[in-house]
């Protein structure tokens, strides 16, 4: 059984799956509290689920880039609950990888090549990544970074596109200013999801993924088998 949980936005999710199934999903906003509602919320959560950490395997957690305040949050809370479970393995999860796997079917049934995650940086600018699309049909990952995260004013995707030598009609845009984006790019195709930012069930599927696949976690940079944060601007990084 895995619990997966986001909160790189201004939402706290949880989600209840195994490599088969979605059991739970919870969603909800949260202000400057998460820190003191984030472990209640989870005991909750369990209980209305009828599960303890010891039915649990896996831990997902979505690590930024996002909201500093939400990643630090989440990731002290679950090594807590990983030093306390012996029986937990981690999944630390890139939260643009986890957005992109909350679209992958949509973009494939699309037949588009690429999926571009977006996620609020809260300072008039973008967290952005470019996945393409694993055509492979073996037991690998669904797909794989083709560019660093990267800090960009949605007034400036066009010279993203041209810089990483993709046509818009091939990638499906998932995540902030969304709208803004299809205005800005011509041909540009944007995600139907009612969800525009990280969730917890992307987060959760693709945790899925990689233990029902045994993919080796640390050889990609879509999750690893730790949980540390993804800061993507310089200042944050030197914060503690």
């Amino acid at each position: 059984m895995i619990i997966s949980i986001e909160t790189s936005t201004s939402d706290l999710s949880i989600t209840l799956l195994n490599e088969k199934s979605v059991f739970s999903h919870m969603s909800i906003s949260y202000n400057n509290e998460l820190s003191e509602i984030i472990v209640p919320t989870i005991k909750t959560f369990s209980k209305d689920n009828s599960i303890s950490f010891g039915n649990i395997s896996f831990l997902a957690v979505g690590c930024g880039p996002g909201s500093f305040t939400g990643i630090r949050s989440i990731i002290s809370t679950a090594i807590g609950i990983t030093i306390s479970n012996s029986n937990i393995k981690s999944i630390g999860v890139n939260s643009l990888a986890g957005l992109a796997m909350s679209v992958l079917h949509e973009a494939k049934d699309l037949n588009l090549k690429y999926i571009l995650s977006c996620i609020d940086s809260k300072k008039d600018d973008l967290f952005l990544q470019l996945f393409k699309i694993n055509d492979i049909k073996t037991k690998s990952s669904p797909f794989f970074a083709i560019s660093d995260i990267e800090i960009v004013k949605v007034e400036n995707l066009h010279s993203f596109f041209v810089i990483n030598n993709i046509s818009s009609k091939d990638v499906l845009f998932i995540g902030h200013q969304s709208n803004i984006a299809k205005n800005i790019i011509e041909n540009l195709n944007v995600s139907k999801n009612l969800t525009q930012h990280p969730d917890s069930l992307g987060v959760g599927k693709l945790a899925s993924c990689i233990i029902s696949n045994k993919i080796s976690i640390n050889k990609t940079t879509l999750a690893f088998d730790k949980f540390k944060p993804i800061y993507a601007r310089s200042a944050q990084i030197n914060l503690k």
